[in-house]
């Protein structure tokens, strides 16, 4: 005889990508642990790249508090779950663009003096200099790799922190930024010439 008792399927069986897609939707429905799971999941990346992008702890604090006020917002809205990743970092990424703008006409804060905090694209830089373990010894040129990250434009910034440091495809990138495969290619390709004209003198020959 047929058993017609279906069972939910058991979560312990559910892919980390299914479980994702039912917290995503739990919270939707206004559930508050939800919400708190969301927030751990995430919030280590997102602040790793606000903090690449603005480079100082207490400004990134505000833009993490306020990417995910505007996620937990607006999270009703969102009609595809497959797309909450990309649409988090946008979120993330433009706050962070729109923070360093308004900062243009002060002078850049000083990347924090914590070894813990080191800026993961200066420990990515390194593998592209003569001499890599001089980099966290050299104030100098760790300054120089900082001067040459922060003249990048913003979009160039953006891209090459997202690809170089956190691993994200061109497709992702191109979703998250809401521009062409095409545009991501060549912000990558500006990015990467002019920092290794700025750091010209220290790149392998």
């Amino acid at each position: 005889m047929v058993n017609l008792n279906f069972k939910p399927k058991n979560q312990d069986h559910m892919s980390a990508y299914e479980k994702q897609e039912l917290v995503i939707e739990r919270a939707q429905d206004g559930d508050e642990l939800a919400y708190q799971e969301l927030y751990k999941r995430y919030c280590r990346v997102v602040y790793t790249i606000a903090y690449q992008m603005i480079g100082n702890h207490s400004d990134t604090d505000e833009v993490v508090q306020e990417t995910f006020i505007r996620v937990f917002k607006n999270l009703h809205r969102l009609r595809n779950t497959k797309a909450f990743t990309s649409w988090l970092y946008q979120i993330a990424i433009n706050l962070s663009i729109d923070h360093r703008k308004m900062r243009t006409r002060r002078r850049m804060l000083p990347l924090d003096d914590n070894p813990e905090f080191v800026s993961n694209y200066e420990l990515a830089t390194t593998k592209h200099v003569r001499n890599p373990g001089q980099v966290l010894e050299n104030k100098e040129l760790l300054g120089q790799i900082n001067n040459a990250i922060e003249d990048l434009p913003e979009q160039q910034r953006a891209v090459i922190i997202m690809h170089e440091v956190e691993g994200m495809s061109k497709k992702m990138i191109s979703e998250i930024l809401n521009c062409s495969l095409v545009t991501v290619r060549t912000n990558l390709h500006h990015a990467r010439k002019k920092l290794r004209q700025n750091l010209r003198k220290y790149i392998q020959e």
